[in-house]
């Protein structure tokens, strides 16, 4: 009798949780999709006033905003698509996963990103199953080109990937006879994309390559306004020789004014506040917008500090937390214009997001994306935070993919110079974003080294860079090598020290030739539960890294490929091992007990 009234209590407690929930949302609304596995990840994009209008997958005309929805919408999809059958789930049924916006981005809801009519019978592509779109012939070609995404050649892959994507979808568009319709075009490509997304949903590394390729697809709006349609007249064609000829005097002018201007403008930059419109996105914030998100939480608000300035923690009016650096009144570097000039002009999923900035009254302030887990140091070095295998292989692994993508920028090549623990932030669910571009340098497309001032942290810093000024991409090289022994080690390098560098780097060597055991590099806390093979391939990339010259360390490209090959083993054997230890279960006669067997 007391178990039954213990039930019952319980029972009646979870009732009363659920009844105090808030308005449903995408992520909780009773519309038949699991959102469990792949929750919504929020995007620092929403917070920019001038939204730049996209066609999102060549066929949604909506915001940048809005990326992250229909990613989080298809794989839902292509879960319920591998149960049901159906790739679209009925009109009401979409209603009511329509009825709210997301919980931590209220900004973003299908009806604001323009998704309502992806639903059963609202067109001719809606209704097409994922067995007759997988047995379609020319899915074999997108099945192929998207089945493989090597870190050598990305681009490469992905351009194959999204273009049979696109032949796809013609395929069916022109199957219906619907090449013309608008809504057509945009439900067939999402459907393509949830039949791909069907064949990946058991490698996580595989459908996070395949959803990073997908802004492939994305198209600039462009409207009336921003180009003139010049009919094959002679008259007009005069005329567009005048302007021809009128502009390039024009630029001609601008160039000569710039070069003469250039440090003038500068100065202007660091004095007044205003958009930079050569930054899209970025937002400059007011004095008081900025006291005002410091001043809006109760819970403590100083972070840290560093040689620029001190950090506090924010809260914006729509809700968003953001990490505020002020910078120090005396700061003499052009850390702050540093971090204008690169953290603006870069995006990636492994890179802290610069939202804006202020500069009012010789104050200077930075706005970013919160990382609310901190920095790798914090979680490395205390033992209360013991970060398991699979866990330090991803952060290496998503360090190096932040190192590639700077490395191969399009305007030229960015070199970080302060790769370090504490420069490591992490989300709530330990992804890895690289911060603080206050010390980094671009290298112009023609420039494989440049002379420059050495700066860093000397723990951490390239001795060839230290002895000759050369700065390459090698450096951050060497600083991923070092950071990449302590995450294997757990030993710390102090900051100014170069012998626990060495040591460090001594030890490192011994074991990978073989004169040490491996144990005796392995992270104490880790208690052995390492894959010792992967162990030490990571171990023997790192020791490369960290070669005294540049000309002996491999390029961040080869990093990458064997960071992937140890996560994707990582993984395959977290796989196995859960699947090796489910046990199987026996309910006895007696209530309330499960037997082991």
């Amino acid at each position: 009798m007391a178990v039954v009234l213990i039930k019952a209590v319980f029972f009646f407690q979870i009732c009363l949780i659920f009844a105090n929930l808030t308005a449903p949302s995408p992520e909780d609304a009773d519309c038949g999709l699991n959102f469990t596995s792949s929750p919504y990840k929020p995007s620092g994009e929403c917070i920019a006033i001038d939204q730049e209008i996209i066609h999102e997958w060549d066929s949604f005309p909506t915001t940048r905003c809005c990326q992250n929805a229909l990613n989080f919408f298809t794989q839902a999809l292509a879960k319920q698509a591998i149960q049901q059958g159906n790739l679209f789930l009925h009109k009401d049924q979409w209603g009511r996963c329509a009825s709210g916006s997301f919980e931590h981005q209220p900004s973003v809801s299908i009806d604001k990103c323009g998704l309502n009519s992806l639903y059963q019978q609202s067109s001719q592509c809606s209704t097409l199953s994922l067995t007759s779109i997988l047995q379609d012939h020319n899915f074999k070609d997108v099945r192929d080109n998207c089945s493989s995404f090597t870190s050598s050649n990305f681009d490469h892959a992905c351009k194959d990937c999204t273009s049979a994507i696109k032949s796809a979808r013609d395929h069916f568009l022109h199957q219906f006879n619907a090449n013309d319709n608008e809504t057509e075009r945009a439900i067939c490509i999402v459907a393509v994309v949830i039949s791909v997304t069907t064949t990946k949903l058991n490698d996580p590394s595989l459908i996070d390559d395949f959803f990073r390729c997908l802004p492939g697809l994305n198209t600039l709006d462009k409207s009336s306004e921003d180009y003139i349609k010049i009919k094959y007249s002679l008259a007009k064609a005069l005329v567009a020789i005048v302007l021809a000829i009128f502009v390039m005097m024009m630029a001609i002018f601008l160039v000569k004014y710039v070069t003469r201007n250039a440090r003038a403008g500068r100065k202007l930059l660091l004095s007044k506040p205003k958009m930079f419109a050569s930054c899209p996105g970025l937002y400059t914030f007011s004095k008081a917008e900025i006291e005002n998100a410091i001043n809006n939480i109760d819970e403590k608000k100083f972070l840290g500090r560093g040689s620029a300035g001190k950090v506090f923690k924010g809260v914006l009016p729509s809700g968003q937390v953001v990490a505020i650096k002020q910078i120090y009144r005396s700061n003499t570097s052009d850390s702050f214009s540093r971090e204008l000039e690169n953290l603006s002009r870069v995006r990636h999923p492994n890179l802290v997001c610069l939202f804006g900035c202020c500069i009012e009254n010789g104050e200077q302030y930075l706005v970013y994306e919160y990382c609310c887990a901190g920095n790798l140091a914090q979680h490395l070095l205390r033992k209360e935070r013991v970060l398991s295998w699979e866990q330090r292989v991803k952060i290496l692994r998503d360090c190096a993919l932040a190192l590639r993508y700077l490395h191969s920028y399009i305007d030229g090549f960015i070199v970080h110079r302060d790769i370090k623990l504490t420069n490591i932030l992490l989300t709530e669910d330990l992804e890895a974003k690289l911060s603080d571009f206050g010390l980094a340098k671009m290298l112009g497309m023609e420039e494989s080294k440049v002379f420059t001032d050495v700066r860093g942290t000397i723990g951490y810093m390239d001795p060839e860079y230290m002895s000759n000024a050369k700065l390459t991409c090698a450096s951050d090289v060497y600083s991923f090598g070092i950071v990449a022994l302590q995450v294997l080690s757990g030993q710390k390098v102090i900051e100014l020290d170069l012998d626990a560098r060495d040591q460090l780097t001594r030890k490192a060597k011994d074991v990978s030739m073989g004169k040490r055991e491996l144990k005796e590099f392995e992270d104490p806390q880790l208690k052995g539960e390492v894959n010792s093979v992967d162990f030490e391939s990571i171990l023997q990339i790192a020791v490369l890294c960290v070669a005294k010259s540049s000309k002996g360390r491999p390029t961040i490209e080869v990093v990458v490929e064997e960071m992937e090959k140890v996560l994707k083993n990582t993984l395959s054997d977290k796989k196995a091992a859960e699947q090796s230890a489910l046990p199987v279960l026996k309910r006895s006669h007696s209530v309330g007990h499960v037997i082991p067997v």
